[in-house]
């Protein structure tokens, strides 16, 4: 059912609310140190740039040092950042430690090394403590799975809900690294090249661990052996270690390509496990994160995750032994 125009209204106006609610604690701290520099400085650029993984804001702020400023010191008690910088812009040093003073509420600027007429970039990092911030603020749609000839391809989309609400009083707002997880379905692949008698071997093992019964055991052990026989040459246990490899996400990645607006992050084995076995022998999913940056410049983010199927079964075939 379409929802109606009234209710989808509503929904957008409560989220528009929470977005500039979170925009309005985002920017906070970032105008109280902009009020104490506006008073001493000539303040040229405001930046934030919300680094969304760590839930961490970095505020920049250009200004320039007006005559008089020298001598005084500069106090932000606004609580207490991650990590501040501090340095002249046609220096080459990435920061001036002489410039910083940490204290126990905030920190200090000493402008006794500084020059009348310099140009300073200031850039303190805060954690940022507003739940749901980034979701208030973008929009990720489900990826879309498109088989391929040889490839599974996942088209990613993601966009600001609200893209007006980045244009806060304080200056351009940017997210950063903002994740887009796909969950890439293996298992059904896999099992289609596993031979049926390789399963049977490992049925059959792990019944013959199980059973506690003298005769069925010495019978489930005939069959093993008999299973291990039918297979051919290859020890079960290296076996299954080298399949495990596969699903390291330094061996998996080699079958991942990210391309478009996003770019590869990382990727790691799902939480459920094929269970036509009692073992965990190789995950159902694996779980891929994919990361872009959203501005006013860029609203929209789109993408698409290729996952070489054939290449991953390929190589486990050739652990399996399979021709």
């Amino acid at each position: 059912m379409t929802p109606e125009p009234l209710t989808t209204a509503i929904a957008a106006t409560a989220g528009k609310a929470v977005a500039e609610k979170g925009v309005r604690e985002a920017t906070k701290v970032a105008a109280k140190l902009t009020e104490v520099l506006v008073g001493e400085v000539k303040v040229l650029n405001q930046e934030i740039t919300v680094h969304c993984p760590e839930q961490v804001e970095e505020l920049s702020i250009a200004f320039q040092a007006k005559p008089g400023l020298i001598g005084r010191k500069m106090r932000f008690p606004f609580g207490a950042p991650r990590r501040v910088k501090l340095r002249p812009v046609t220096a080459l040093v990435e920061s001036a430690a002489e410039f910083i003073t940490m204290t126990t509420r905030g920190f200090e600027i000493n402008t006794n090394h500084m020059s009348e007429g310099e140009l300073y970039i200031l850039d303190a990092e805060y954690d940022l403590d507003t739940p749901g911030f980034v979701d208030s603020l973008v929009q990720r749609n489900s990826a879309r799975e498109y088989p391929r000839d040889h490839e599974t391809e996942y088209w990613m989309h993601a966009e600001l809900k609200h893209p007006d609400v980045l244009r806060s009083a304080y200056g351009r707002l940017d997210l950063r690294d903002l994740d887009f997880n796909v969950d890439v379905g293996i298992s059904e692949h896999i099992k289609t090249v596993v031979p049926p008698g390789f399963l049977y071997e490992l049925r059959t093992g792990l019944e013959l661990l199980a059973e506690r019964n003298p005769h069925a055991k010495a019978k489930l052990g005939v069959k093993h052996a008999l299973a291990m026989k039918n297979r051919g040459k290859g020890d079960t246990m290296e076996l299954l270690s080298n399949l495990q490899h596969l699903f390291f996400p330094s061996t998996f990645s080699d079958f991942l390509e990210v391309k478009k607006d996003f770019r590869y992050s990382e990727c790691f084995r799902g939480t459920s496990f094929y269970d036509a076995l009692p073992i965990p022998t190789w995950p159902r999913t694996m779980k891929v994160t994919a990361r872009t940056d959203l501005s006013l410049d860029a609203c929209a983010a789109d993408g698409t995750l290729v996952y070489k199927r054939d290449d991953f079964l390929n190589s486990v075939k050739r652990i399996l032994g399979i021709k």
